[in-house]
This record gives C-alpha cells, structure tokens and sequence, in this order.
C-alpha cells in the first residue's frame, strides 16, 4: 500500500483534533466505519460461493446494495445532527427574540 500523501496526513492530524476536541467537551464520538474496515475479498469470496450464476450485473447491483448499508448509518447520523443543530438554532433565534424585545421594554419605560 501507498504511503499517504501530505494533505491526506494533515486530514487525518485535523480529524484526530477534531476527535478529541469532542472527547473533551464530553460529546459522543463514535468509531467511524469506513468501506476500507471491511473485509473486501472476504466479501467478495462469500458472495461468489452463495451466487449459483454471478454476473458483472449481479455484482454491480450487490456492490450497490452494500454500499448502501455501509453508508446508510452514517447519514442517518449526520441528519440527526442536522435536525439537532436547526433546532438549537431556531431556540436560539426564539430566545434572541425575547432578550430583544426586553430590551426595547425597558429602553421605552426607562
């Protein structure tokens, strides 16, 4: 295998940052799950044993299929984030709303 280029070593030294910055504020940090965790040519080989007749077509389609499930908990996870951080936002914005409105009261009676 290649050694990694310069930029992808600072990428990795930015995630690691990012990783304990996390651990720190005491946020949850879970391990990722990368396609390069898996066990490619084990795959590989199960699927070609189970498959009576595989085709490229066969193999395109089932690659698909579990990139889909490799992927599909990490973006359910960065949605769940989204959906965290709009709220928080929209309570934040309610909340400036209010502190604004309290000042105007007491700038009108003062």
């Amino acid at each position: 295998m290649a050694e990694p280029c310069e930029n992808c070593l600072r990428l990795e030294q930015e995630i690691a940052l990012a990783h304990q910055q996390l651990a720190d504020a005491s946020r949850d940090v879970p391990p990722v799950q990368s396609i390069g965790d898996n066990d490619l040519e084990r795959e590989l080989a199960r699927w070609l044993s189970l498959t009576h007749e595989p085709d490229a077509a066969a193999g395109f389609r089932v690659g698909w299929r579990r990139l889909g499930q490799l992927a599909t908990p990490r973006i359910r996870e960065w949605e769940r984030l989204w959906w965290r951080s709009k709220r928080e936002g929209d309570s934040l914005r309610s909340r400036i709303g209010e502190l604004l409105r309290e000042i105007s009261r007491l700038s009108d009676t003062g």
